[in-house]
């Protein structure tokens, strides 16, 4: 059976609900919502300026870094960038691809290793393609903070090195090269938490402040770049790298897509921005938001990298006309519907097995050789969100090595993983999110090392608990109260949508959609929606419901729309 679940408010009725007009009541709502931020936070997180984007120059190596850029610039060596085949990856390269257009540098070129074929980052397969592009500097986005040996190799072939990256650094693998990456212990950069793209953008605004102060645009008789303009790719990088979406993220994401809806409106938006217009019309989307870039843009992009090569999502963003980038997207848009299809037959199967487990255990380890590699994390993520316990999607790699995503929601993944050491080649990643490997002979005592591990962490009939911002009733959730909601956008990691509870609550009969989905109907411009529920939810007299709020638009006609969290038997 699944881990037991339940709902509990963070703020009950009982405790806030005054009686009074609806505009009371919404600000009720709102004044409860801000109150769970810092409270030396409020000012920035509501008042968020592009003027609040810190020096980089606190980056550590970052003048090192200029130099040895703008060195290869100068003397038109070969530049090579090594990206990766995420999101985070490809708008990072995308990011310096513009600015080398911009300042008119042409001897460059970029490589982002395919997962299937050369493995993630810098591994000596990727190192052999590079060696064999001859470049003068390599610089890697999103990548290269553990590759201490294959940089070395790189160094001894006489090339120099740039690692930007955002991953968290461990001493025996830091590679001994120039190193952009805010996680450094010696760094002293404010924001810690940037995503790859980020910490790329910063690294061009220094280099920018330095062509400055040589008088390069004056002397060059060039106009000197706009780097705001391309906060569209940073925005995007960001969101979809789930990185906290507060502090200078939150104003890179906020004004990125302020940057996006600006330029589908406008009727020349300029030369790097066709994908954003062809997207936008084949979705008729009229403005973007988070939402937006996590559920339908950065999935498609990631398709490419998880289903054949990161390089197509690279040129679709990289598109110079209105031809090339609709016949991108319906390229992307096919491998994702395809991506679609599979994972959702994977995800089916894997429920299927894992069912069969979490009636005796507390962790899911998971395996099948048919299952594709590029898609095993979000497997693993679906079976979190079905069955609350931490799990594993196993599938083949390489002959007689099995590679695995591991998922989470509460426990720890990394402590755990570390307890199973010794049945694994090696592994890393962070607490809710984490892959490895293993010898294929080492997977039955992995599996039940990480059960036992599991059940060791996780008390018999321990509850799953889903915190919710605040107890409400239908009546409450107006058109006023979601109008007030967007001074908090945009949502991502930290900034959670808020999620509201309806306690105890008579549902109708739902309509079930698509044979998956349910609808409820509770009044002509109110509805609430449960994706993939209709095999979950269990018969009741009444229910306890989390939910996030917000509007549905769909051939001018205007809905409050709820979307179910979770959904429980009342208490």
């Amino acid at each position: 059976m699944n881990r037991p679940v339940i709902i509990v408010p963070e703020i009950s009725l009982s405790n806030w609900f005054d009686t009074g007009n609806q505009n009371d009541i919404e600000e009720q709502i709102i004044d409860a919502i801000v109150n769970k931020l810092e409270p030396d936070g409020h000012y920035s997180f509501f008042n968020s300026s592009l003027k609040d984007i810190p020096d980089p120059s606190s980056l550590k190596d970052i003048s090192h870094a200029v130099d040895l850029f703008l060195s290869a610039i100068n003397k038109k060596d070969r530049i090579l960038i090594i990206g990766d085949y995420d999101v985070d990856g490809i708008t990072s390269t995308a990011l310096l691809i513009r600015f080398f257009r911009k300042v008119n540098f042409q001897n460059y070129d970029r490589f982002i290793p395919n997962r299937f074929q050369h493995g993630y980052g810098l591994t000596n397969k990727t190192v052999d393609i590079i060696l064999s592009k001859n470049p003068n500097l390599v610089i890697t986005v999103d990548n290269g903070i553990t590759a201490k040996e294959e940089i070395k190799r790189i160094q001894n072939a006489g090339i120099n090195v740039i690692v930007t990256d955002h991953h968290l650094p461990q001493e025996s693998f830091l590679p001994n090269c120039v190193i952009l990456n805010p996680k450094q212990e010696t760094c002293e950069y404010p924001y810690k938490h940037l995503s790859g793209v980020g910490v790329v953008f910063l690294f061009l605004v220094a280099v920018r402040m330095e062509l400055r102060k040589r008088g390069y645009w004056n002397n060059n008789q060039q106009e000197e770049p706009n780097l705001l303009e391309h906060l569209d790719l940073v925005a995007l990088g960001t969101i979809a790298d789930q990185v906290p979406l507060l502090g200078l993220n939150r104003i890179f994401a906020k004004f990125g897509l302020d940057q996006m809806t600006k330029r589908i409106h406008e009727s020349d938006s300029g030369e790097f921005y066709y994908y954003l217009k062809v997207f936008s019309e084949k979705l008729g989307i009229n403005s973007f938001n988070s939402e937006v870039i996590a559920f339908n843009l950065a999935p498609m992009l990631n398709a490419t990298g998880r289903m054949k090569d990161a390089e197509e999502g690279l040129s679709f963003l990289l598109s110079d006309n209105l031809q090339k980038a609709s016949s991108r997207y319906q390229y992307l848009e096919r491998l994702n519907q395809k991506r679609r299809k599979k994972q959702q037959s994977m995800s089916k199967k894997a429920s299927k097995k894992a069912m069969s487990f979490v009636k005796k255990d507390k962790g899911i380890v998971v395996y099948d050789s048919t299952f594709h590699e590029g898609l095993i994390g979000v497997i693993a993520s679906r079976l979190v969100d079905e069955f609350f316990f931490p799990c594993v999607v196993v599938t083949d790699g390489e002959p007689g090595i099995l590679k695995a995503s591991c998922r989470s929601k509460n426990e720890n993944l990394m402590d755990i993983l570390n307890e199973c050491r010794d049945f694994m080649i090696q592994f890393g990643g962070h607490a809710n999110a984490a892959g490895c490997s293993l010898k294929k002979e080492n997977l039955v005592p992995f599996h039940e090392r990480f059960t036992d591990i599991c059940s060791e962490i996780i008390p018999k009939d321990k509850e799953y608990t889903i915190k919710a911002t605040i107890e409400v009733e239908l009546n409450m959730l107006t058109y006023g109260l979601i109008n007030r909601l967007r001074v908090f956008e945009p949502y991502g990691q930290e900034n959670r949508k808020p999620i509201f509870m309806l306690s105890n609550v008579k549902l109708p009969i739902p309509t079930i959609l698509t044979g998956k989905h349910l609808k409820w109907s509770f009044e002509r411009d109110l509805e609430m929606l449960f994706w993939n529920g209709a095999e979950s939810l269990q018969h009741a007299s009444t229910y306890d419901v989390a939910f996030t709020i917000g509007e549905n638009i769909y051939r001018g006609e205007r809905k409050r729309q709820l979307v179910v969290q979770s959904i429980v038997a009342g208490g």
